[in-house]
């Protein structure tokens, strides 16, 4: 089997807190990573640079990652290259559908890097993982063979840019309720749920889903809207 060097990933999602989570871990198991925010990009990276294994995000502009994988798996150039599906909605139509178009697995949002590690496994087998972590014990919290002051920088660093981005995202989503944007509050909330989890945010992910809800209801209760918004800006002040 190819050493983890050969290995290229493409990791197809809009959500730009995403790709730099997905971008630090793949670096770290010295893989080669390509980034694209569409589908229709992703369509075009994976013709040209031919991936490994390819992660794909449900949820995106222009071309959703249904229709981004039914055309992956009817080209002739792309159509073995294993397809993680990500998503922020987990209900059993989206894993069934997906399953259906030919996604080798499923990922639900937020992202772990335990997670990211067994679909690794699943796609490319044991011996790829077992290649990557060391076997000493004392060294499983910082798997990577990254000393031991850098890794705390790379967490604290994607942890700031995190908490600057939550704050921007809550500041268009203060905007989108005021003005009862629904389809703008749907596009945040759903970014959020999709990375609040991976940085510790727990709390606002759980927030964020339920104002997802609250919007995808007929009527909406503009109400409880502006509530699960207090409650988002006040866990930022935490």
């Amino acid at each position: 089997m190819p050493d983890a060097a050969q290995k290229r990933v493409l990791v197809i999602d809009d959500t730009k807190i995403i790709q730099r989570f997905a971008e630090d871990f793949f670096k770290r198991m010295n893989m080669s990573v390509s980034l694209a925010s569409d589908g229709y990009e992703g369509l075009r990276m994976a013709l040209s640079s031919r991936p490994d294994v390819i992660f794909l995000d449900l949820m995106m502009p222009r071309l959703d990652g249904f229709k981004t994988l039914q055309v992956i798996k009817s080209n002739e150039v792309t159509k073995d290259v294993p397809v993680v599906v990500m998503t922020a909605y987990s209900d059993r139509i989206n894993v069934v559908s997906a399953g259906k178009l030919g996604a080798a697995a499923v990922i639900t949002k937020p992202l772990s890097e335990e997670v990211l590690l067994q679909k690794l496994q699943q796609v490319f087998g044991r011996n790829f993982i077992r290649s990557m972590i060391p076997r000493d014990p004392k060294e499983k919290e910082n798997p990577f063979g990254v000393k031991e002051e850098e890794y705390s920088d790379v967490v604290r660093s994607m942890v700031e840019e995190f908490v600057a981005y939550f704050g921007e995202q809550v500041d268009l989503l203060e905007k989108a309720v005021h003005e009862k944007d629904i389809n703008t509050i749907r596009t945040i909330t759903h970014n959020i749920r999709g990375t609040g989890g991976s940085f510790g945010y727990d709390e606002a992910t759980t927030l964020a889903t339920r104002l997802n809800e609250v919007v995808h209801h007929s009527p909406v209760d503009w109400e409880n809207a502006e509530e699960l918004l207090l409650q988002l800006k006040n866990r930022l002040k935490k």
